[in-house]
């Protein structure tokens, strides 16, 4: 399992490298190159660090996050909002790695989905962002509690479709938003920017 790891991490390392000049990329690869320290290091996770991790944001969030990751590799929910921080940033190759890592450790990580899907929208994949949406629409629909990651979905699949051209089914998704969740104002954007065009 640590062989996988490591495996992975040096793939995401490959990844980063490629996009070496900006602040954001050379930080993530000096990051990566630490991670490598034994795993033995802590079992539990100070709750400090957990807290700063998910209460910060920018460049001072990344650094914890990336602390947390290099303690437990294996916690989907750090790495997803390690990739929130990255998008955050607009950085979105790191974001949407670290989205698929965490859906690569909890396939069925309905909001992890949803993220990737709007990263691959940010990165103009627009039929895997579709994709993604569909996952993440999978996974939420076996989950009794899971409005939100599905609103969250559908306003990303409509947005992906927007920008594909069809806009008839944009509509129709924004629709079913509304219906869940009346007087969603990301769904209302949707609307309101696809029945202009």
């Amino acid at each position: 399992m640590r062989l996988l790891f490591r495996l992975s991490l040096i793939v995401l390392a490959t990844i980063f490298s490629l996009c070496a000049g900006s602040m954001a990329c050379a930080d993530s690869l000096e990051s990566l190159k630490n991670y490598s320290q034994t795993a033995a290091e802590s079992d539990a996770l100070p709750q400090a660090l957990m807290e700063d991790c998910f209460s910060m944001a920018g460049v001072e969030g990344l650094k914890k996050c990336k602390d947390l990751v290099g303690r437990d590799k294996a916690d989907s929910k750090v790495w997803n909002r390690l990739g929130r921080i990255f998008y955050d940033l607009e950085s979105y190759q790191e974001a949407y790695w670290s989205f698929r890592y965490a859906t690569h450790l909890q396939s069925d990580y309905a909001l992890a989905w949803a993220n990737t899907c709007a990263t691959l929208s940010q990165l103009q994949s627009y039929e895997e962002a579709l994709d993604a949406c569909d996952q993440s629409l999978h996974s939420s629909s076996l989950s009794e509690d899971s409005v939100d990651e599905k609103v969250l979905a559908l306003n990303n699949k409509a947005t992906a479709l927007y920008f594909l051209g069809r806009y008839r089914e944009a509509l129709d998704i924004s629709d079913q938003v509304l219906v869940l969740k009346p007087g969603n104002s990301q769904a209302q954007i949707n609307r309101a920017v696809t029945l202009h065009t």
